[in-house]
């Protein structure tokens, strides 16, 4: 479909877009005016398009909505969002901060989908003058940085949110001896000291002067072991409950100072702190009423197919007299491979409960747990779902596949590949979420501590995958790059994924010709990893900013060298100068705690590096 914009304010954004996602912008094309109004309204009446907006963002998402189905006769149709905010939240603070390029193109993908808001989470990536630790060596975002993102933002209308931390997941920030007296607990602040207060007042200030928005989510979430350290010290055994209050009150005045009359918060600390006997009942009234009003309440929840489940917590948290948005998430945690297709499925039940209870903030989290090894481009198909929920629209059908391919240019089926590498069964059952792709990468070859886990015949399915991943490579386009990071893992993973089961069973059976075929095996990985390692290093510097890549070299790094160490002490066994392998003698006990009772568990989210790699002392 090619345009003619007819009303100026949206000529240069759409041009931007022109060629990008189905349609292209010219003077020759169909004329096309865009208006602001009371509905969202696509009217064509065989010669001009006219398409009334409520939002700036709508316009491109009805552009493209209008593309997508290309009507040869006169058209109508109306469109009702259930979510008055549909949001985006981009993961800048787990090593992978994105190039603001890489944002800018972001932005792009999330206009043509209808998102109103992108939020960048960012712990102790942003710079803040008054502090010159917080963000150190992090890549953080300069005040340049961010007028740049937001002028993508305003171009489309999107609007652009900062999302960061006020009382803990500051782990990084503890690193600098400089901030270490700024901490009560792990990565908990101190709370109730003056310094504390000056110390987020800087960096929410600093958000106030550098985004446009005067939306915050200032986080404070997971402070489970609040008061518990240097506060208990110092004021003695206190109610959590009663300490959180206190520092919420004490950050609430310091956003309404700056502009932020109704800051978001993750809500989980208010039923943690509140567990007890009469939970299961309902939450006490008397800790329910002092919540302050202002705050409103983000409920978090990733991990359910049951919209029952949702509902229920939707019910739950409805007891405060705050608003109370929902969160849900791309799944693009799990190591260096997504998980949309499950994605999809969570975040529809979540979005049917959400619409029935008349929640009105949904946002899509990027979390790029321990490492954020996965591509920001990874969980398109996801993005493109919750768009498209908000809309009500619900599964991946003909029009769902249509829409998909005019946004990336590849088939849903081509791209849904990049999720193989998590695939362990040939079930096509959505409950079998697992972060197979990176505990079987970083599953140690002798120590064996996931191989209890690992069902015989891994690597030829890990060979399907590597097939499958390569076809879409070829067809990726643009892409291609992120089906050569998941094809070059396919491949390293058809040998490393079960060679520890099968080395350790040559070994135990005496077998020298089997164990010859092992370390032939062993031999192939060195060139395999490094296959690996050369795709993916390109896809991070294409997207990210280069600090946080040293994390992959250490444990890449440390996978090479025992792959090494590996080969040395089978050959030296096989060769007659070590009388055994000691490692390989060891009894496997199972991973996930069954003692000799192996459980294969394909519900597997192991997704943190130190304890895939060793139960060895590692930190």
């Amino acid at each position: 479909m090619n345009y003619s914009i007819l009303t100026p304010a949206f000529c240069a954004a759409a041009e931007e877009l022109s060629g990008k996602f189905g349609f292209t912008v010219s003077a020759a094309g169909l004329p096309t005016e865009i208006v602001l109004g009371a509905k969202n309204r696509i009217c064509y009446d065989g010669k001009t398009l006219r398409i009334e907006a409520q939002k700036r963002v709508l316009a491109f998402a009805m552009l493209k909505r209008f593309s997508d189905r290309a009507p040869a006769a006169p058209y109508e149709e109306e469109i009702a969002e259930h979510f008055t905010d549909l949001t985006y939240m981009l993961d800048c603070s787990r090593n992978a901060v994105a190039k603001p390029e890489t944002v800018e193109e972001l932005v792009r993908h999330l206009a043509v989908l209808g998102y109103d808001t992108l939020g960048l989470y960012m712990e102790d990536t942003f710079l803040v003058p008054e502090y010159p630790y917080f963000g150190y060596l992090r890549n953080g975002y300069s005040p340049e940085d961010i007028a740049r993102i937001q002028a993508a933002c305003d171009r489309f209308g999107v609007a652009l949110v900062p999302y960061i931390q006020t009382l803990a997941h500051f782990g990084t920030l503890l690193r600098h001896y400089a901030m270490g007296h700024l901490f009560d607990t792990g990565d908990i602040l101190m709370v109730g000291e003056e310094e504390t207060y000056r110390f987020l007042e800087a960096l929410i200030s600093t958000c106030a002067r550098l985004f446009r928005s005067r939306e915050i989510n200032i986080g404070m979430d997971e402070a489970y072991m609040l008061g518990r350290g240097a506060y208990m010290d110092k004021n003695g055994a206190r109610s959590r409950f009663d300490i959180m209050e206190e520092h919420l009150k004490r950050v609430l005045a310091i956003c309404k100072k700056y502009g932020y009359m109704h800051p978001m918060m993750w809500s989980d600390m208010f039923f943690s702190l509140t567990m007890n006997a009469q939970y299961d009942a309902g939450l006490p009234e008397e800790l329910v009423a002092r919540v302050p009003a202002e705050v409103e309440l983000i409920y978090w929840d990733y991990c359910s197919t049951s919209e029952a489940h949702y509902t229920e917590m939707i019910r739950k948290h409805k007891r405060f007299q705050n608003r109370i948005g929902f969160a849900g998430a791309a799944w693009k945690w799990l190591g260096y491979t997504p998980d949309n297709r499950y994605a999809f499925a969570c975040n529809a039940a979540a979005a049917r409960a959400c619409i029935k209870e008349g929640v009105q903030r949904f946002i899509v989290t990027g979390w790029g747990d321990n490492g954020a090894d996965c591509a920001q481009f990874a969980v398109l198909p996801a993005l493109l779902a919750c768009g498209r929920m908000n809309f009500g629209e619900f599964g991946q059908d003909a029009d769902f596949e249509r829409a998909f391919f005019t946004l990336t240019g590849m088939t849903l089926g081509d791209f849904m590949t990049i999720d193989l590498c998590n695939r362990v069964t040939r079930h096509d059952d959505v409950e079998e979420k697992n972060s197979a792709n990176k505990y079987l990468l970083f599953n140690d070859i002798l120590l064996g501590t996931l191989d209890t886990t690992i069902d015989d015949g891994l690597g030829a399915l890990y060979a399907e995958h590597a097939e499958k991943l390569a076809a879409a490579e070829k067809r990726g386009g643009t892409w291609a790059y992120l089906f050569k990071t998941q094809r070059t893992l396919a491949e390293l993973l058809s040998v490393k994924s079960e060679i520890g089961v099968t080395l350790r069973r040559a070994y135990a059976s005496g077998d020298r010709a089997a164990l010859e075929g092992e370390l032939a095996r062993l031999e192939q990985l060195p060139a395999l990893i490094e296959a690996f390692y050369e795709a993916f290093r390109a896809q991070w510097e294409r997207e990210n900013r280069p600090n946080g890549f040293d994390v992959q070299d250490l444990r890449i790094g440390a996978l090479k060298q025992r792959v090494q160490t590996a080969i040395r002490k089978v050959r030296a066994y096989l060769g007659g100068t070590a009388p055994s392998v000691p490692e390989l003698e060891e009894k496997l006990l199972d991973f996930m705690g069954h003692n000799e009772d192996f459980e294969k568990d394909y519900d597997q989210c192991e997704w943190r590096w130190r304890r895939m790699t060793s139960v060895n002392v590692n930190e």
